[in-house]
């Protein structure tokens, strides 16, 4: 199993939000981590420098940055015509089905693609 982090449960461990301390763990002994290089660039629009050098390091050496190729960008913008979200949700979106991962997420009403699977949270 490949999990894909979403920015707000990226956010919630950087915060040291309590469910975080026990759901990363729990995700790393069941598959791979992996995080959108649109998750990185929203992660970084709300981060000073130092906070950035200090966060984004961590989080390089905690998940495998997943690239976008011409075919995410191509159904990042079919999802964004056809559910109207944002395109920096539809491009997550895409990245988590192409790529095969269950997107880690407590926002799931911004990823309302049907060949999304998410990882089940309680916060949800």
């Amino acid at each position: 199993m490949k999990f894909l982090l979403d920015t707000d449960v990226l956010i919630d461990l950087f915060h040291d939000q309590e469910y975080t301390k026990t759901l990363i763990p729990s995700l790393i002994k069941k598959g791979p981590l992996f995080v959108s290089v649109i998750t990185i660039a929203e992660l970084r629009a709300g981060f000073t420098k130092e906070q950035a050098d200090f966060f984004l390091s961590r989080l390089y050496d905690l998940a495998t940055i997943v690239d976008l190729d011409r075919k995410m960008a191509e159904s990042g913008g079919e999802f964004r015509a056809e559910y109207g979200k944002s395109i920096t949700d539809a491009l997550i979106g895409a990245t988590a089905i192409l790529e095969k991962c269950q997107l880690v997420t407590r926002n799931k009403k911004d990823f309302p693609m049907k060949e999304i699977k998410f990882y089940p949270l309680e916060q949800n």
